[in-house]
């Protein structure tokens, strides 16, 4: 392919145009996707926003029954009843603060119910000693708690293939935390979603602030570069294949 303007001339090869084109569409396409990313979670912060905003659910046996999990997602709830501290859960490899710690979880059955679900309490730290247990708040009788609904997590990282390890009788770590697999190691039947107590709570411990950005600017931000990734590879691809060649008298 040639073409000719004046003395410029524009004569790229084949496997040049090729691999040029097929980055560019790459950048583009990643550039988009991005994009959908940012639309994504402006949606996602739109409803955490609308579900924030509404009263808190007195979480009852009442509720549990009439509200499916799709209702309870982000409602702010309150609930009465007492934690089966027999049952304590580490979730592994969680930093807070650049140190290193675990999420502690505890079953939390419902005051005249048998529903019982899984409350995240918050952050302990190892204190660099991954032999040893942390020291954990014990509560007993009936208390009254307060926090949000959330699904199960997405978090875990799995480094052993035995990521399960009973730290103490009451105490079991985990790599990775599902609910369905909690109910294996503790023998009891849990609500699938989980409750996660407020910044406020007196029965748990750290507690990471969660931010109100919807975070879409990063990605935007990202999109931003790769389309600008996409456009210096046009410009160095016509760049490197135009010529000036002196005319012939």
């Amino acid at each position: 392919m040639k073409a000719k303007i004046g003395n410029w001339v524009f004569c790229p090869r084949l496997i040049t145009s090729l691999l040029t084109l097929l980055f560019f569409i790459l950048f583009v396409s990643l550039g988009f996707w991005q994009i959908d990313r940012a639309e994504q979670k402006r949606s996602q912060h739109s409803f955490f926003e609308k579900r924030q905003n509404k009263e808190a659910v007195n979480l009852d046996h009442n509720v549990i029954k009439t509200a499916g999990i799709v209702d309870l997602i982000w409602r702010k709830v309150n609930a009465t009843g007492n934690f089966l501290e027999q049952h304590q859960i580490l979730l592994d490899n969680q930093v807070h603060a650049g140190r290193a710690g675990y999420y502690v979880y505890t079953p939390f059955r419902l005051e005249d119910s048998e529903d019982i679900i899984l409350v995240n309490r918050g952050w302990v730290s190892t204190n660099n000693d991954r032999n040893l247990s942390p020291r954990l708040i014990m509560t007993k009788g009936m208390i009254s708690i307060n926090g949000v609904i959330k699904e199960e997590p997405r978090t875990g990282l799995l480094l052993t293939k035995e990521h399960v390890e009973k730290l103490s009788e009451t105490i079991t770590r985990v790599q990775r935390l599902t609910i369905a697999e909690v109910s294996d190691i503790t023998r009891i039947k849990l609500l699938p979603f989980i409750m996660r107590l407020s910044p406020e709570s007196k029965h748990g411990y750290t507690k990471k602030r969660q931010s109100h950005n919807s975070g879409e600017n990063v990605h935007m931000g990202y999109a931003y570069q790769w389309f600008a990734f996409a456009i210096m590879l046009l410009a160095i691809y016509l760049i490197i294949n135009i010529e000036k060649r002196n005319g012939t008298a």
